[in-house]
């Protein structure tokens, strides 16, 4: 199982960071389109969708609203449309964020329930597909330093967790997070903050914020961990697809990112610590 991970990973890996590092943006966009299309097909079938038919519907759905975004950017650029999805998903992530301590297993039992984490998956994938085109429409590092980030964030949960772990973290979601591995996750993500701080070359009071800003985002990215988990939990299932051998689907390697890349996005952003792509 693990010569089959590493297999994977490094298939994985490799041609993404050469797609990341020399690819235009817009075709970087189009194999975040493609992801997109394939995370939302688990999510259907996560969500409550039995049919085919209406899996290809709702993947044709996600597709259709990122792609409308991808061809207002490259006809008329950044717009007040791009900026409305951006919030609208860092107000999604502040409610799961809450709303996780509310959680208890049993959501998808009404139609209500269902709807919502039917909708979430909208509300993930596409803003998510957003922001990392729009991060690498600014600068391809700034999504290498995301994915750094949010793997750093990921390594140090898990190994601070099995050496240090006692105090479960969301016992109702995933009962395998531990407080300490959260911990374990901030403290890998410091140095990892004043590397990207050096590495974007800002000055002490700009690389405090962004060092901060890549906290938040390492928080938030273990929400899009614990919402996944949430998903799985209610369709009874342990990985969202078999596509990845050793690591199961497209949303199981994702979930952390969705999270991140809007909310560091926005941060940037709204911090002015880069310049918007296109302005």
């Amino acid at each position: 199982m693990l010569r089959q991970r590493i297999i994977t990973a490094l298939a994985i890996i490799v041609p993404v960071f050469l797609l990341i590092v020399f690819a235009p943006t817009w075709l970087f966009g189009l194999f975040v389109l493609a992801v997109v299309g394939l995370g939302a097909w688990e999510w259907a079938r996560l969500g409550g969708f039995h049919s085919s038919t209406a899996r290809l519907g709702y993947v044709a759905s996600a597709l259709a609203l990122f792609g409308a975004l991808l061809l207002v950017w490259l006809t008329a650029g950044w717009s007040t449309w791009h900026w409305a999805v951006l919030v609208l998903a860092v107000l999604w992530w502040l409610f799961v964020f809450l709303g996780l301590a509310w959680y208890r297993q049993g959501l998808s039992g009404n139609p209500s329930g269902r709807l919502l984490l039917q909708a979430a998956g909208m509300l993930t994938l596409v803003p998510a597909g957003l922001a990392l085109t729009w991060l690498h429409a600014t600068a391809p590092l700034l999504v290498l330093y995301l994915i750094l980030l949010v793997g750093a964030a990921d390594t140090g949960a898990y190994f601070a967790g099995r050496q240090f772990g006692r105090s479960k973290l969301a016992p109702e979601i995933s009962p395998g997070k531990t407080r300490e591995g959260l911990f374990g996750a901030l403290f890998l993500v410091i140095p990892v903050g004043l590397l990207g701080a050096w590495l974007f070359g800002l000055a002490a009071m700009d690389a405090l914020v962004f060092g901060l800003l890549s906290i938040v985002v390492a928080l938030v990215s273990v929400a899009g961990d614990l919402q996944e988990s949430v998903l799985k939990r209610e369709a009874g299932a342990k990985d969202s697809g078999t596509l990845l051998p050793g690591h199961g689907g497209v949303l199981d390697r994702i979930d952390s990112l969705t999270a991140a890349a809007p909310v560091f996005l926005f941060g940037l952003l709204w911090t002015a610590l880069l310049p918007a792509a296109g302005h």
